[in-house]
């Protein structure tokens, strides 16, 4: 068995950022990789505008007038100021163009006005309150790097500086399909020993969060020339993600039939759960093949095919964890593995604790439903003592965020 940071270094190997790009509208980026380096058109801010309101002074004026002058101007935000006369002040709001001759903004807390006459107290240093053009972005300035996400933040930063399009990777179309001759869709009745497909919507939704356009294939028996006219039809995509059929089992086909119309890179790697993973290529497809156990689907889907789908778009993913302390003790006897716990997190005096659910089986799915992070126990780990040194991967995009629960409630 591969360990974990092999199996995902040589996927992340294999993955070739897609050379296909689009232009779309800024307020349509968001989620996606920029192909290109933006840069601003304008500078911001555009102008000097002052930070608040209160008056706009020449601080040599407040000297010589003994700290009163009169209110000559009346500026708000989008006004067109004229120069400031000799001897005055303006009364300005905050974003408002610092009229000419002015050198500093009194916040209107600081003066005792009239509405005609302006009395300062102790008089301000030069740039006071002043926002200077260009001070945050300059003009022709990066705005962010090729292969950055679009954040929210960043389409905020685009439009400031006046960019109306950027050039983007082109999302990948991917193929989910699950196997099993147990599944049926939601809503559909459940005869002897049949359960619901809970992996091909999950996956499919955490596809969709990434950015990727996804078919979902439904879901196929445990027979082999179904299964072979499923892969067929998915090899045409750019990714495909099966879940279940990838163990030892008389029924498990999904190696057998990938071994024929493509090829394995790699199978099992030492995590739990998750040991039962293929990765290989079929068709012009890169071809993830997930466990059917609902936690082993989404675990592997995390380490592995989310960094692939990052990489595809030509980002670059990093790993995120997070310290906490132990909330309760765990210990295992066999640790060849690296192994991923379900967890509570709630802070606690300034410290962030993280619990692991007292159920850890790999179908149980109402649990990582619950789970803020998934504690990492490294391959070699034994375990951990209540109140020791943990790392956490945060898993909130998938999880429900609340109020630690008891453990009769996990």
């Amino acid at each position: 068995m591969l360990a974990l940071e092999d199996a995902r270094a040589r996927i992340l190997e294999t993955i070739r950022p897609t050379p296909q790009t689009e232009t779309v509208a800024v307020g349509e980026a968001v989620g996606r990789y920029l192909a290109e380096t933006p840069a601003s058109r304008v500078p911001s801010p555009a102008f000097d505008n002052s930070a608040m309101d209160g008056y706009a002074v020449r601080t040599w004026d407040l000297a010589e007038a003994g700290g009163e002058l009169p209110v000559a101007l009346n500026l708000a935000a989008g006004d067109d100021p004229g120069p400031l006369p000799d001897g005055a002040c303006a009364r300005i709001m905050t974003g408002a163009a610092i009229p000419p001759g002015a050198d500093a903004v009194v916040m209107q807390e600081k003066v005792d006005a009239d509405g005609a006459t302006a009395r300062f107290g102790q008089p301000p240093p030069a740039g006071n309150n002043i926002r200077r053009a260009g001070e945050d972005i300059p003009e022709g300035g990066e705005l962010a790097g090729a292969g950055e996400r679009v954040s929210p933040a960043l389409i905020s930063a685009l439009a400031t500086a006046g960019v109306a399009k950027v050039r983007v990777r082109r999302r990948p179309r991917v193929y989910v399909l699950a196997t099993g001759s147990e599944l049926r869709d939601s809503g559909e009745a459940l005869g002897p020993g049949e359960i619901y497909d809970s992996n091909s919507p999950a996956l499919a939704a955490m596809l969709r969060e990434l950015g990727a356009e996804v078919t979902d294939g439904g879901h196929v028996p445990d027979e082999i020339d179904a299964l072979r006219g499923a892969l067929q039809e998915a090899a045409d995509h750019d990714l495909v993600v099966t879940s279940g059929g990838v163990s030892v089992g008389d029924l498990d086909q999904v190696r057998q039939v990938l071994a024929e119309q493509g090829e394995i890179a790699l199978w099992k790697v030492a995590i739990k759960p998750g040991k039962p993973f293929a990765f290989g290529r079929l068709g012009g497809a890169d071809f993830f093949g997930l466990p059917g156990n609902p936690v082993s689907a989404l675990v592997t889907f995390q380490q592995f095919v989310r960094p692939a789908a990052i990489r595809w778009m030509g980002g670059t993913y990093s790993s995120v964890q997070v310290p906490a302390e132990a909330g309760a003790d765990f210990h295992r006897e066999a640790a060849s593995r690296t192994e991923f716990l379900r967890a509570r997190l709630h802070p606690e005096e300034g410290r962030l604790v993280a619990t692991p659910l007292s159920r850890q089986g790999s179908g149980m799915i109402g649990g990582l439903s619950r789970a803020h992070g998934l504690i990492v126990v490294a391959a070699g780990n034994h375990g951990f003592g209540f109140g020791e040194r943990v790392m956490v991967e945060p898993t909130t995009e998938w999880c429900r965020f609340g109020e630690p629960q008891s453990r009769d409630e996990e």
